[in-house]
């Protein structure tokens, strides 16, 4: 496991936002048999026009605009969800939502929207913007460290809490044994997927008369079209009196916890843990604090 320095760290996620608007709509017919989530055809027949997302906004709730759409007498519109109120854009009182307007529901239904996550470059027809929009793997996640309201999409998310609140950070590797020495001060520790940079954490604290680790991972929860994270963590200790050489115990996790707000992790809370029993724990290099050697390998399972 690799330890992440200074520009380089910050470098190895900035990537991601160096192109893409988070508030563009592509006008267009798809290609055929495209799916959603893939950029529009530019192939022959295909017209493509991007325009300000904000022209397919309700003005009253200010989300997108979805079938069915109605407008007033003067042509301003409004969601279905929002028809019984009065339009605000008409002066000298309100008018209603009474007409549907099929022709904006039909450049909708062809149309491809970005999703809002800053980072993320992927369009998507109206109904898999919405499945996608909660399960994206840059939708923001919270600091949650006392006093501090910081909210970002993960990579940005895992730079602040290492910066800002000095948290160790580390790069992985899916699928392999990833060792390191913890000092049982630290409670927290990063850890950054060199394939993706998918953002989970590593927490350690008393569980009763044990040591308790756990890994969590740093998403928005709830999407359905989240991959699934697998894990199996282990504690390598020094070998008995009399003994010839170390042990070792490990812990599968069929399932990784998603949390959106890595400040507030507790090991105590979280539904799986490995118990390292004191007996594996080791002098650190002052003498008189204590740390442990642990694996943690993740599998990622799209």
């Amino acid at each position: 496991m690799r330890q992440m320095q200074g520009a380089a760290k910050k470098a190895s996620v900035d990537a991601i936002y160096r192109q893409g608007r988070p508030d563009v709509l592509r006008l267009g017919t798809a290609s055929r048999g495209e799916k959603g989530g893939s950029s529009p055809s530019r192939g022959r027949g295909v017209s493509i026009v991007e325009v300000d997302i904000n022209w397919f906004s309700c003005p009253i709730c200010f989300r997108l605009l979805s079938p069915p759409v109605f407008q007033c007498k003067r042509g301003h519109l409004a969601c279905g969800g929002c028809r019984a109120g009065n339009c605000r854009k008409c002066k000298g009182g309100g008018k209603r939502f009474l007409a549907r307007n099929m022709v904006v529901e039909d450049i909708i239904s062809v149309s491809k929207f970005k999703c809002p996550h800053i980072g993320c470059h992927e369009f998507f027809s109206y109904p898999d913007l919405l499945a996608h929009r909660d399960g994206c793997h840059l939708a923001p996640c919270f600091c949650a460290e006392p006093g501090c309201n910081f909210e970002a999409p993960p990579p940005r998310l895992f730079i602040h809490l290492d910066v800002e609140h000095s948290w160790p950070a580390y790069r992985f590797t899916y699928g392999k044994d990833n060792w390191i020495t913890w000092p049982l001060s630290k409670q927290r520790r990063l850890l950054l997927a060199v394939e993706d940079d998918c953002v989970f954490v590593l927490v350690v604290g008393a569980l009763g008369a044990v040591t308790a680790v756990s890994v969590v991972c740093v998403r928005k929860v709830g999407g359905s079209s989240q991959p699934r994270y697998t894990a199996v963590l282990g504690a390598s200790g020094p070998p008995l009196p009399g003994g010839a050489a170390g042990r070792t115990i490990t812990s599968p996790m069929e399932t990784v916890t998603s949390s959106d707000r890595p400040g507030e992790v507790a090991v105590d809370k979280l539904p799986c843990v490995l118990a390292v029993p004191s007996t594996y724990l080791m002098a650190g290099v002052d003498g008189a604090s204590k740390e442990v050697s642990l694996m943690i390998q993740i599998k990622k399972i799209p």
